[in-house]
């Protein structure tokens, strides 16, 4: 392209192609970015939301726990609903896709039955009718809460894949913005490289040679002398003799000196720790004493004693035998505690194994984290909850540990009762 004023057109228009995907590119990665964002801001919205929901849960199996303070675990409910109902409210206007926002009805429906349920439980509570409280809990409640968690969780996908899918438009964009600024650099350079001008061919002119002057006619016998002359005689060529590698060998010593190999250190015994069963006895003889669950925490502070265990926690299973509930817990923190959840009967652990096989079930210790004892509680009518204790200094391979911790189950298990005997209790009561 040879005009100036075409070259400069072009030119211009190259600019403004160049300027368009520079701002397409910015205008995509800042709407990518804000609703990347957005994104990771409901989803920990609605993670909040299951936490409380979970945690208003845990509260209220608070009501069926003997010796628990009522008022205590009703006051924590109802501000967690509130709490909830909030939450869900908020995540209900940010929702974009119908899913999500149908999915949301369902959580909000299932959080107005629980608290339905909530204020049942609660009447039976006040009226020292915990059993009827603990069916409640354990069955709408339970029931209830988990509708909620589940639509919850359904919408919190539902919406994050559609704000996926609007990052990923939003960063096709990006690329096609690049693709467009790049080929538009490559037309324009193209079209201002000066088109090369073709060769000139140079035909060369053939001059006309002078005339040699004519040479006499030889003789025979001057030709025959002339050829000897001008034709020398024809040598054979010779091939000179080739040379024949020569290899060079080179010995590399090998060393003599031989390491002593050192002996492989032997394991170190651990350190045993006598089982005292004079106080396992003492123990089962003042469980059998209980008349009320407040004197559990100083027993169990002896039974962490005699296990060498850091802490105890006592499982218990609902009447249906579905899943586990921690009851008591000592040695551990009360935030800690707050937050377990509930053992599904069918989980893979030991304490899940030992409620299903009614048999003791041990953690071995290694480098990372300590060992465990997971011991059922066993009556006449089946297994109905397991005592877990994390041990200290290897005692789950120690033979008397084990044996004590099966004869303080076995005693605790005196304390529980049978799954069979609270619906029979609850339908005394209710006649």
């Amino acid at each position: 392209m040879q005009s100036r004023a075409a070259r400069l057109i072009l030119l211009c228009l190259f600019l403004a192609a160049i300027t368009t995907a520079a701002f397409l590119f910015w205008k995509g990665d800042s709407e990518a970015s804000s609703a990347a964002l957005q994104a990771r801001t409901f989803d920990a919205l609605a993670k909040t939301i299951e936490r409380s929901l979970l945690d208003v849960r845990a509260a209220q199996r608070g009501y069926a726990a003997a010796g628990q303070p009522g008022d205590r675990w009703i006051t924590k409910v109802a501000e967690g609903l509130e709490s909830v109902r909030a939450g869900v409210q908020t995540l209900r206007a940010e929702v974009k896709v119908p899913e999500a926002q149908a999915a949301l009805d369902v959580t909000a429906t299932a959080i107005n039955d629980f608290a339905k349920s909530d204020k049942r439980a609660v009447d039976y509570v006040r009226n020292d009718q915990r059993p009827l409280a603990s069916d409640v809990v354990f069955g709408d409640g339970l029931e209830r809460s988990e509708m909620a968690l589940a639509s919850l969780e359904q919408a919190r996908v539902a919406e994050l894949q559609a704000r996926e899918a609007a990052v990923g438009i939003f960063r096709s964009r990006q690329v096609f913005a690049l693709t467009a600024g790049a080929a538009a650099a490559v037309l324009a350079v193209l079209l201002l490289v000066p088109a090369a001008k073709p060769a000139r061919v140079v035909t060369p002119v053939q001059l006309p040679r002078a005339a040699e002057p004519a040479r006499p006619p030889a003789s025979a016998r001057e030709l025959a002398l002339d050829d000897d002359i001008v034709s020398p005689p024809r040598r054979i060529p010779t091939r000179e003799p080739t040379l024949a590698s020569l290899a060079v060998e080179s010995q590399m010593a090998a060393a003599d000196d031989s390491v002593p190999a050192t002996p492989a250190a032997s394991p170190v015994p651990a350190a045993t720790n006598p089982t005292d069963f004079a106080g396992v006895a003492s123990l089962c003889v003042d469980l059998a004493r209980v008349v009320d669950t407040r004197a559990l925490p100083s027993l169990l502070d002896r039974t962490a004693d005699i296990l060498d265990a850091s802490g105890i926690i006592l499982w218990i299973a609902d009447p249906d035998g579905r899943e586990l509930n921690p009851i008591f817990a000592q040695g551990y923190p009360q935030q800690l505690v707050n937050r377990l959840g509930t053992i599904p009967r069918d989980a893979e652990n030991a304490t899940a194994a030992a409620f299903r096989t009614s048999l003791l079930q041990t953690v071995m210790a290694d480098d990372i984290s300590g060992g465990a004892i997971a011991a059922p509680l066993v009556t006449p009518g089946g297994c109905v909850g397991v005592m877990a204790a994390e041990v200290r200094h290897d005692s789950e391979r120690q033979d008397g540990k084990l044996a004590a911790a099966t004869i303080v189950a076995a005693q605790l298990a005196t304390l529980v009762g049978p799954p069979s005997a609270r619906p029979q209790a609850r339908t005394a009561s209710g006649a």
